[in-house]
């Protein structure tokens, strides 16, 4: 509130953007256990900007937060109010990382805005995914921007017969989202966001990435919550925590979890769905429509198909949206496609009427025989 607050009294007003560029620098780092490592949140602005803010998610299994500390984005300008965020080593986040230039000045040059120092405690790879970024011009508008992400792998060289194989050693951390079980190594891309919920209020989660075929999040609360986060998992092969794959041609798997265990519950939220997308080529390659695609949620041992709802195309993906009972692994998949079952349909009604056309031909011929033979008949009385 403090960082909306400083933005919004600022006067001058700058052009709109096309892209911010906000990453995490470098973007892959192979490091070995018990070493420090530096990561820089990096902006090369498209415009003015006078403030930013950030979330940082990172597994806290394997990494430690030693030190936030500002760059030079803002500091080398003017005076600055810059706040180190809220550091949770456990749950692996920093939540709401800010700087804000005092004044009208603003800045149009890329610089660091914030240095962030790890300790590496385990072996394995974290994903380091920055989320809920905000990049204001000096009259507190949010302007647009891109999001590139980073990941670190850790090796234990001093353990004999330890592996360097990141997705082999990532079990160590317990999975993706800290409980989730999820191993590390088939993570793709994480994505959180967290929401205030109140009792009553349609909530909903956005999510923006492209790496992410989610795009939002939706329920009813019961009951006032606090602070919850929702966390999409995409994953590269289908979830630790299944056995099988679902009916049909995979599209993605991902894991989906709102809130901590024993959260997402029909006494704590109602009227669950998710909004996802697919790629237009891919369906296009496969020769896919939009009626064959359906979310599958896995629950209970089983997957099961979603009602889904075509929610039109833009900008090269179809939307959907799919109510669920809850969250959990999930699969978007294409099953054999309603156009095909017409097609047979069709097919077996044309060979029953060429088999009824053949049947009032035969009629036909036997009705004129017996006409005929009634004709020869008559004539043989009539002499």
């Amino acid at each position: 509130m403090v960082f909306l607050l400083l933005l919004s009294a600022f006067a001058l007003i700058s052009p709109v953007s096309a892209e911010t560029v906000v990453s995490l620098s470098p973007d892959n780092q192979s490091v070995e256990l018990g070493s420090e490592i530096v990561v820089d949140v990096y902006i090369e602005p498209d415009m003015p900007i006078s403030g930013a803010q950030f979330d940082l998610y990172f597994d806290g299994s394997v990494l430690d937060v030693k030190s936030v500390s500002e760059g030079d984005l803002f500091s080398n300008t003017a005076t600055t109010f810059f706040s180190e965020g809220t550091v949770d080593n456990t749950a692996g986040t920093i939540i709401y990382a800010y700087s804000v230039l005092f004044g009208k000045d603003e800045v149009t040059s890329p610089g660091i805005l914030a240095t962030i120092v790890f300790k590496t405690t385990g072996s394995g790879q974290s994903n380091l995914q920055i989320a809920n970024v905000v990049v204001s011009n000096s009259s507190g508008t949010a302007i647009p921007i891109s999001i590139e992400n980073a990941v670190v792998s850790i090796s234990d060289t001093s353990s004999s017969g330890g592996s360097t194989d990141s997705a082999g050693s990532g079990s160590s951390g317990g999975g993706g989202a800290g409980d989730s079980g999820e191993q590390f190594g088939n993570i793709e891309f994480k994505d959180v966001t967290e929401r205030n919920v109140i009792k009553g209020m349609n909530m909903s989660y956005h999510f923006n990435s492209r790496e992410n075929p989610i795009v939002n999040v939706n329920f009813t609360p019961l009951k006032n919550s606090g602070s919850i986060t929702t966390t999409i998992e995409v994953l590269k092969d289908r979830s630790a925590l299944v056995q099988d794959d679902p009916e049909g041609l995979v599209y993605r798997n991902m894991n989906i979890w709102v809130g901590k265990y024993g959260f997402a519950t029909p006494a704590n939220i109602e009227a669950m769905a998710i909004g996802f997308r697919v790629e237009s080529s891919w369906m296009e390659a496969n020769d896919v429509n939009a009626s064959a695609i359906r979310l599958n949620r896995h629950s209970d041992g089983k997957w099961e198909a979603l009602q889904t709802i075509s929610m039109g195309e833009k900008d090269g993906y179809v939307y959907f949206e799919s109510s669920t009972p809850g969250f959990s692994p999930f699969a978007i998949t294409a099953v054999p496609d309603s156009s095909v079952i017409s097609d047979d349909v069709s097919l077996e009604d044309s060979t029953s009427d060429d088999n009824e056309d053949q049947t009032l031909d035969q009629n036909m011929i036997l009705v004129l025989f017996i006409v005929f033979m009634v004709l020869i008949v008559k004539r043989g009385r009539d002499r």
